[in-house]
């Protein structure tokens, strides 16, 4: 059975602040990789995390978090199934799944009826964390083009447009945030728009997440 997703914590070490829980600039001495070693900085989307099992070449079931959901039986399927099945079809036309082996494939489930459909999607995607990984990091980071500073990427984050738009060519867009990887892909860290005091000025209402 597919396990739950990990919880992915920020690099800087978040505290509440005017009721905001919000990233300061110490670092976690246990992200200090994030900083320190040769890592892949990918966009993070916004939409359902789910996980597909593949056994013997063929798609057995899906699991939403922990939840596991039984997508082929027609009789008792939900919008959401609709849409997962929808998403995981346009997955396979694309080839993104052709090369995985048997196992428990993770990633993201976006499109219309996920979080407002920040990414302007017409219909349904799934796009597993591995295409991400491969195709929509940015290579000023890996490559140290820059400073990584607390003050360098906060103003980074504020104007960081969306690689996974920009690859598919959907409508311009300021990414959620990015996660970050290690050079063998086992340990992650991530940061979001949200995390950072800056955020709330134009979004007053929003809530922060504990996340």
């Amino acid at each position: 059975m597919a396990q739950d997703f990990p919880k992915i914590h920020s690099p800087f070490i978040r505290k509440t602040i005017n009721e905001k829980y919000l990233v300061t600039p110490e670092i976690d001495p246990e992200y200090k990789w994030v900083f320190e070693e040769i890592t892949f900085a990918t966009d993070k989307i916004d939409g359902t995390s789910i996980c597909i099992h593949i056994k013997n070449g063929k798609i057995e079931n899906v699991y939403n978090r922990a939840t596991e959901k039984f997508i082929f039986e027609i009789k008792e399927q939900t919008k959401w199934e609709g849409a997962c099945l929808e998403g995981i079809a346009k997955t396979i036309q694309k080839g993104w799944l052709k090369n995985f082996k048997d196992g428990y494939c993770y990633g993201e489930l976006i499109g219309e009826v996920f979080n407002t459909n920040r990414h302007q999607m017409q219909g349904h995607l799934f796009v597993p964390f591995e295409y991400l990984r491969q195709h929509c990091f940015w290579k000023t980071w890996t490559q140290n083009k820059y400073p990584k500073d607390f003050n360098t990427i906060s103003e980074w984050f504020k104007n960081l447009p969306s690689l996974f738009n920009q690859r598919l060519k959907l409508p311009e867009i300021k990414a959620e945030g990015l996660v970050f990887y290690n050079l063998d892909g086992t340990k992650m860290a991530k940061l979001r728009r949200n995390m950072f005091d800056w955020y709330f000025i134009d979004n007053p209402n929003a809530k922060t997440h504990k996340e």
